[in-house]
Parts: C-alpha cells; sequence; structure tokens
C-alpha cells in the first residue's frame, strides 16, 4: 500500500498540476474571438535575432505555436502557447495579445514545480494586463513576485515578453 501511495506521489509530480487544457486557456486570453486559428512559426536565424534584440532575453526555443483569434472575420487577439522553466521544470502557459499589442490576459496551463503554483491564480497574472513589449516586465520593477514562486514568477515574466515580442514580429500592426 505505500509503494502504491509513493508511486502515485512521483506520478503526480512529474505530471504536474493540470489547469487548463488549450481549448479552454484559448477561451480565456482570447475572451470574444468566435474562431481561432492554430499556427507553428518556425524560427529561422534572423527571426531569433529579432526576438532576442527585441526583448533582450535568449530564445533557446525552435518554434512558437501561436494562435490567431477572430470575431467576424476581424482580429480579435493572438496567444502564443510558452513553456519557461521556473525552478527546474517547464511551466506551461498561454498569454492572449490583443490587437494593439497589449497583455489581454495570462492563463497557466500545467504547473509542475513542487513549489510556487500561486503564479496560476489571478491576483499574478493580472499584473500583466495591459503591458507592452516596451514595459520592463521584470521583477520588482512593474511586476510582483510571490515570497516562495520567485523562480516561477519571473519565468511566467520571461515568457510574457517573449509572446509579446512574437507577435509583434509574426503580427506586424499597420
Amino acid at each position: 500500500m505505500r509503494l502504491l501511495l509513493i508511486l502515485a506521489a512521483i506520478t503526480t509530480l512529474a505530471r504536474g498540476e493540470v489547469y487548463l487544457d488549450e481549448k479552454k486557456a484559448a477561451e480565456i486570453v482570447l475572451r470574444g474571438c468566435d474562431s481561432i486559428a492554430r499556427e507553428e512559426k518556425a524560427l529561422k536565424p534572423e527571426d531569433r535575432a529579432e526576438l532576442e534584440k527585441s526583448t533582450a532575453l535568449r530564445i533557446p526555443e525552435d518554434r512558437f505555436t501561436t494562435l490567431v483569434g477572430k470575431h467576424a472575420g476581424a482580429v480579435c487577439g493572438y496567444a502564443v502557447i510558452l513553456n519557461e522553466i521556473g525552478k527546474t521544470e517547464p511551466i506551461t502557459f498561454m498569454v492572449g495579445v490583443d490587437p494593439q499589442g497589449r497583455v489581454a490576459e495570462v492563463a497557466v496551463m500545467v504547473f509542475r514545480e513542487t513549489r510556487g503554483g500561486e503564479v496560476h491564480e489571478p491576483r499574478f497574472t493580472r499584473q500583466f494586463r495591459g503591458k507592452r513589449l516596451k514595459n520592463p516586465i521584470r521583477l520588482n520593477d512593474d511586476i510582483m513576485s510571490y515570497t516562495g514562486a520567485t523562480m516561477s514568477s519571473e519565468a511566467i515574466a520571461r515568457g510574457v515578453k517573449k509572446a509579446l515580442a512574437v507577435v509583434a514580429h509574426y503580427y506586424p500592426q499597420p
């Protein structure tokens, strides 16, 4: 019996806490859109260089999954799915960006760390609403972290900055 409990605990930790699947996360971050198209954006060396320049972050990803939401045929928002390392494990989340290039919403989909899960709570994620690529989006600057969740908070902030850059790069506004 004890072995079964230990195996169940290990399986839960390895899988992580699943809060939302992609469809539910998209409904949250692309609220009001009546159709959503999923796209894969493969990074060419020049794309990576541009993204790294605009964010001052290292971009190790080879590709990004984006969603384009439309309402009555007009774009009503974009979303980027990210996996950012917290302390040791990836945090999967989706960042919604409005057509004006501002963060609309952040939705944590899967949290795999043993500590710091508070980053999925609205009181943390709503700090990103309205942020633009030109904003710092850094802890203890314009984003407050949770005590005990500093690395997870940094991971989300880093991902939000990347998402804004990806949207600006692949979906430039006139």
